[in-house]
């Protein structure tokens, strides 16, 4: 891993963007031959990012937490929330395992600051495992906390302007997905 020094990077807001930031900067990074884990929470779908990284598996590393419900939160039952809830505790263990066991150079953790929003990982598991691994650090969601934001070296926020779903027109296969 070298003697590099380990940033904190927050992709937030209700933009669209946040993703596609964080997965440049892997692509980026493993061009640089850094070993990257990729983690992507909420989502279940085969996205063009996801396809295009697993033929990098030699230098990106992706994770998604086993999910036995799809789609939105807000779609889900109390019953379904405590089962994604448990889905998720059980991935962030498997992150925590993989991240002891090999030094990443860069940890991405896609949607992350939605799912500690939601109340279905504590903060506290993720700001110790940043603490505990000195890795460049990127999460992505719409919100962060307080202080997530007073310990992020880099904050950008996606601020959506003009949509073409604001005219009635679905995700795009290569653009949204």
């Amino acid at each position: 891993m070298g003697s590099r020094q380990s940033f904190l990077h927050l992709y937030i807001g209700e933009g669209k963007g946040k993703t596609t930031s964080a997965v440049g900067m892997a692509i980026r990074a493993a061009g640089r031959n850094w070993s990257v884990l990729f983690c992507q929470f909420l989502k279940s779908a085969d996205t063009g990012e996801l396809m295009i990284m697993k033929e990098l598996k030699d230098r990106i590393t992706l994770f998604r937490p086993t999910m036995r419900h799809k789609g939105f939160l807000w779609n889900q039952t109390p019953q379904q929330m405590e089962e994604t809830r448990a889905d998720l505790e059980q991935g962030l263990n498997k992150i925590m395992e993989m991240v002891e066991n090999q030094p990443f150079d860069m940890i991405v953790m896609d949607e992350v600051l939605d799912v500690i929003h939601s109340g279905l990982i504590p903060e506290s598991h993720i700001c110790s495992l940043i603490y505990q691994n000195p890795s460049e650090w990127v999460l992505t969601g719409r919100t962060a906390s307080e202080t997530l934001m007073n310990q992020a070296d880099y904050i950008t926020r996606m601020e959506p302007v003009r949509h073409p779903f604001q005219k009635g027109i679905k995700a795009r296969q290569g653009v949204e997905y």
